[in-house]
């Protein structure tokens, strides 16, 4: 009776890790795919490649996106079309907690000497 609760459990712990390996897995997937094909479809939607940063963490992604500022003037709802995109190509990444930071290309230098909130205690840990 032992041996088969031990082998029950070792069977149900396996199919427990191999669940969140195969979700964390297809979550670093998506992001990865994401990072490629997002300039290209923004360059399609407004006729303009941005400049683009992703960084992702466990449950977080931070996406910044650098306009000019014509395109900035002209489209006020970017963030909106982003996370829509999101939401329909890549699920698994809706899930997630989504910062979108849109700036001018002039701007780029002032935002990265800051950091995202919450990153210092990701890199911590």
């Amino acid at each position: 009776m032992k041996k088969l609760v031990k082998s029950l459990l070792v069977i149900g712990g396996t199919a427990l890790a191999a669940h969140f390996g195969y979700k964390a897995y297809k979550r670093v997937n998506g992001s990865i795919k994401l990072s490629k094909s997002l300039p290209e479809f923004l360059n399609n939607v407004y006729g303009e490649m941005p400049k683009c940063s992703f960084k992702s963490g466990l449950n977080n992604i931070w996406i910044k996106l650098y306009f000019n500022q014509e395109t900035l003037d002209k489209h006020t709802d970017i963030e909106t079309t982003v996370r829509e995109y999101i939401d329909d190509f890549y699920p698994d990444l809706g899930k997630c907690s989504i910062d979108i930071t849109i700036a001018a290309l002039g701007t780029e230098e002032e935002e990265e000497d800051s950091s995202p909130e919450g990153e210092e205690e990701a890199e911590e840990i």
